[in-house]
């Protein structure tokens, strides 16, 4: 495209037909134009949306038999499905409460060692405080760990603690007792 101006300060007369022919324009794998797939509908320029010209009623009718197509029934769905998910993701990391103990994820690695090799959980840490939401501050003293003691809560997960196994007194006497081995 030639622009006059040397300086092209003349960009905002192009501006609205480049984008009008990149909206337009079909996509060879979808056979669509990007106006279709982000909207729903194609996109009509302002004399063909005013005066109609030609036959309109091919085009319009097509456009009706794609948006009856089950595919678009399908996008609202994925996103309800999406924000539902992201808010479980949300609420699970911000659940790290004081009680429980955490390791801290790193993405350092030490010169010369291999990342796929490396441990790059370190702790267990303690939850002190939580500083906003997205940040608590660890306890540190007493470990031989040197970190600054605020991390994201991005970086923590939780450890499990699992309960101590029960303990069963016998009350069979040994001579009584039939061990097999």
């Amino acid at each position: 495209m030639y622009i006059t101006d040397i300086d092209q300060r003349d960009w905002d007369e192009y501006a609205e037909p480049l984008t009008f022919a990149l909206n337009t324009s079909y996509d060879i794998t979808r056979d669509e134009t990007p106006f279709y797939l982000v909207h729903g509908w194609d996109a009509r320029s302002t004399l063909e949306a005013t005066l109609a010209v030609g036959d309109t009623s091919h085009r319009d009718q097509k456009t009706r038999t794609r948006d009856s197509a089950p595919r678009s029934h399908t996008v609202p769905k994925r996103t309800v499905l999406q924000n539902e998910w992201c808010k479980q993701w949300f609420e699970r990391s911000r659940c790290i409460s004081q009680t429980s103990t955490n390791v801290i994820g790193t993405n350092r690695v030490k010169p010369g060692y291999a990342r796929k090799l490396a441990n790059m959980w370190h702790g267990p840490f303690r939850v002190a405080e939580r500083v906003n939401d997205v940040a608590v501050r660890l306890e540190t003293a007493g470990t031989p760990y040197q970190l600054l003691p605020i991390v994201h809560v991005s970086k923590l997960k939780a450890v499990r603690e699992f309960p101590p196994l029960p303990m069963v007194q016998l009350t069979i006497p040994a001579d009584e007792r039939f061990d097999f081995d």
